[in-house]
């Protein structure tokens, strides 16, 4: 993980850089550029070539390689840069899923009925559609959260109310270009019928439709898609294709149940840490 960056030019020269930016990637095939306040960030750089230039990230970020652009640099010189990077070691399980898994976590007491949920993981795919969580219950309620179109949507039903299901359907679509094969952050805040949705740390915050507050779900929440119930919904749906790593339900850090073999899964998941 890494939280700052330090520069100088070369040593008793006239090569410095006065700015740069950031690439970053956990492959070295995919690059993403360092964003900051909402903006592909460009870095100041050196006026001199022994100074030292350091900013600490507003957001650290989490890489194996990184790659720095030089954008400008001093006229009567050529590009120099020394370069130090500061941050610590990140170690995270992550799960595979190769799109035929669905991993299930399974209530205790065969339902749950919650006012309030929190949901957290994060995701990386090439795929442009695919179910990332769902759960549902006899009653019509239903929590949902795909990618559809490389966009993010996700869908909740409190329950059925006299004006029939659709009423109580909501549905909310953030972020675009998300099967670019990077890490992206998801969390679910609810309390009631309020919720805020927060991807990469851009929050929407809404209400859901209907009368109710709180969710019913029987049996289980699954991640990677949904079981085949005989239902149009669990056929018509392609299951997730790519990673996830630190899946949290409501305070039950999911990704660990499965490292440590506490879950039963549908299919195999193949889970490990990176290198």
């Amino acid at each position: 993980m890494i939280s700052a960056i330090a520069t100088q030019g070369r040593y008793s020269s006239s090569d410095w850089v006065t700015q740069y930016r950031m690439l970053y990637s956990d492959t070295g095939r995919n690059w993403k550029p360092y964003h900051q306040d909402g903006n592909i960030w460009a870095f100041p750089g050196n006026i001199n070539s022994d100074s030292v230039v350091r900013h600490d990230l507003q957001h650290p970020v989490i890489a194996r390689y990184v790659r720095m652009v030089p954008l400008d640099w001093n006229g009567e010189g050529r590009i120099g840069l020394r370069i130090e990077v500061y941050g610590c070691s990140y170690w995270a399980d992550v799960i595979n899923f190769d799109g035929h898994v669905v991993l299930p976590y399974r209530f205790r007491n065969k339902k749950m009925k919650t006012l309030k949920d929190v949901i957290a993981l994060k995701f990386k795919t090439s795929e442009s559609e695919g179910v990332i969580l769902h759960g549902e219950g006899q009653q019509g309620d239903y929590i949902t959260l795909e990618l559809k179109k490389a966009k993010l949507v996700f869908s909740l039903n409190l329950g059925i109310n006299q004006l029939g299901p659709i009423y109580g359907h909501t549905s909310v679509m953030t972020g675009s270009l998300l099967d670019d094969h990077h890490w992206h952050s998801v969390v679910i805040e609810r309390q009631g019928r309020s919720i805020n949705l927060t991807l990469d740390r851009g929050m929407q915050h809404f209400r859901t439709n209907g009368e109710f507050d709180y969710l019913d779900l029987d049996y289980e929440i699954t991640f990677g898609g949904i079981p085949f119930s005989g239902k149009p919904s669990s056929s018509s749906r392609k299951n997730f294709k790519g990673c996830m790593e630190s899946i949290n339900y409501n305070g039950i850090n999911i990704t660990d149940l499965a490292r440590r073999k506490k879950l039963e899964p549908s299919n195999v998941v193949r889970l490990f840490t990176p290198k």
